[in-house]
């Protein structure tokens, strides 16, 4: 945790990505301490910046890998990424990274045209993954993805990663670039400082969100010949700006460093979320094909993380837990709702701020009103909503609905001496016919009739046969019978 004051560094004040994405502001709290960003790229380099927060780097190249100075920076592209996330701040040089005390695993896969392989790019994920690190960069791409890609992000999600990748540099009119196009990817585009799309950025469905990408001030090594009129930070230090989804990509992977040193049992998915579901909307009301759903604002991931509270108010639901009835979200205490999204859970919970583990978004439920389908029974259904709290964006989720269940008592209680036909009793999303018999308690069914002459608790077996598309259903229930009053 970082408690000097903020901005000591030379070019601090011409980052305008840190002051468009509110990353300072978190600072006090996060600074991404015990991190670790892998960066598979072009390599590394010495950097007075950066070189403190540098793990011994490998290079992977035609499949053999190797370690030390093998991995050495000969284009630049990866060291520039990799202080834009992690160089370090407070130090009177250069410039501040994102998440200033998050360590650097750098991976050369690049040669020195910028190019690489696919076998290798799977190849040096694997590796990462074994490495402990929480977060895999990724500012390359090429317009295909093989199975052993697509391998490599699988083992990458089953370690608890999170893979960030840029969208791609070859403008509106291109194809997807991979693998940002892997729903296993935060795809990352970048934004300009007057929050307009670049000519050169892709546009597409698989974007998720948008990060400052043009003219980013960041390290190069020591000894780099590059054009002077690129330096920046002091014109003969080594510091140069460059644009592209590349340095958008890591300024996404500096924020979720940050995350995951504040919260570190959260998962991978639930950085994701948070990411995207407190991002500040650009362009088109809504996600958009340009901006994703809009720019990273790590001051609104860590105000929606509780880190700057105020009066919680939650958003209410209203259900029965039952397959083809409504149910129904509140936001009546909350302000106006950017955003409505329903959640289907594996396990009940009280209303947070937090990203649920076990919830999962429904599609095309992002209205007040949904009605529970067969894919949700056993499940437990969540209502969240984006509201702006101060300016702020945040999430925030409601308690959970019973058990989604399809089948169900019309009636809960019934008084001593009270009737009840089994085909009024029970209710079912299904057409099959439906039966009960009495576990236990004073109830008997007698000519496919409930009844009871006293008052206690009547556990009872519901059912209903297979009927197309449901197969057989059953359910225990308690049906509670109250003396007449």
């Amino acid at each position: 945790m970082s408690t000097k004051m903020q901005g000591k560094d030379l070019a601090f004040d011409d980052q305008w990505g840190l002051q468009a994405a509110h990353i300072s502001e978190v600072w006090p709290h996060s600074t991404g301490s015990g991190v670790i960003v892998a960066v598979i790229d072009s390599g590394s380099g010495l950097n007075p910046d950066l070189t403190q927060n540098l793990l011994p780097g490998r290079s992977i190249i035609r499949g053999r890998v190797t370690d030390g100075a093998n991995d050495v920076d000969i284009i630049g592209h990866g060291t520039h990424v990799a202080g834009i996330i992690a160089a370090q701040n407070n130090n009177d040089i250069g410039i501040a990274g994102v998440a200033p005390n998050a360590q650097i695993l750098p991976i050369r896969i690049l040669d020195s045209r910028g190019d690489g392989s696919e076998m290798d790019l799977a190849l040096a994920i694997r590796y990462a993954s074994d490495q402990g690190v929480k977060v895999i960069n990724l500012s390359l791409g090429g317009k295909t993805q093989t199975n052993g890609l697509q391998s490599a992000l699988e083992y990458a999600a089953s370690k608890g990663i999170l893979v960030v990748a840029a969208a791609g540099n070859a403008g509106p009119q291109a194809d997807v670039t991979y693998p940002a196009g892997n729903d296993l990817t935060l795809a990352v585009t970048a934004v300009d400082q007057t929050m307009n799309s670049p000519s050169f950025a892709q546009r597409g469905t698989y974007i998720d969100v948008s990060a400052p990408g043009i003219n980013i001030c960041s390290t190069i090594r020591v000894d780099a010949s590059v054009d002077i009129s690129r330096r920046c930070a002091g014109a003969s230090e080594p510091y140069i700006n460059m644009s592209g989804t590349s340095m958008a990509a890591a300024f996404v992977s500096g924020v979720a460093a940050l995350v995951f040193s504040a919260r570190p049992n959260f998962t991978a998915q639930q950085v994701r979320e948070v990411i995207i579901a407190t991002a500040k909307d650009l362009g088109i009301p809504g996600r958009d094909e340009t901006f994703g759903v809009g720019l990273v604002d790590a001051y609104a991931i860590f105000k929606g993380l509780g880190f700057f509270p105020d009066t919680v108010v939650f958003p209410t639901v209203s259900s029965l837990g039952q397959v083809g009835q409504e149910s129904v979200g509140g936001t009546i205490q909350l302000p106006e709702s950017e955003r409505l999204q329903w959640y289907r859970c594996l396990s009940p919970g009280e209303a947070t701020l937090t990203i649920p583990v076990d919830c999962v978004a429904i599609s095309q439920a992002q209205r007040n009103i949904y009605t529970p389908l067969r894919r949700d029974i056993d499940t437990f259904l969540r209502f969240g909503t984006l509201i702006s709290v101060g300016g702020i964006p945040q999430m925030r989720f409601s308690t959970t609905t019973p058990k989604v269940s399809a089948i169900w008592t019309s009636v809960s209680t019934l008084e001593v001496g009270m009737n009840v036909a089994i085909s009024e009793l029970v209710a079912s999303a299904s057409k099959g016919a439906v039966g009960a018999r009495v576990v236990s308690g004073p109830c008997k069914i007698v000519k496919k009739v409930l009844t009871t002459d006293q008052s206690g608790s009547c556990k009872l077996r519901i059912f209903a046969e297979a009927k197309a598309p449901y197969q057989k259903l059953g359910k225990t229930v308690v049906v509670e019978v109250v003396s007449k009053t």
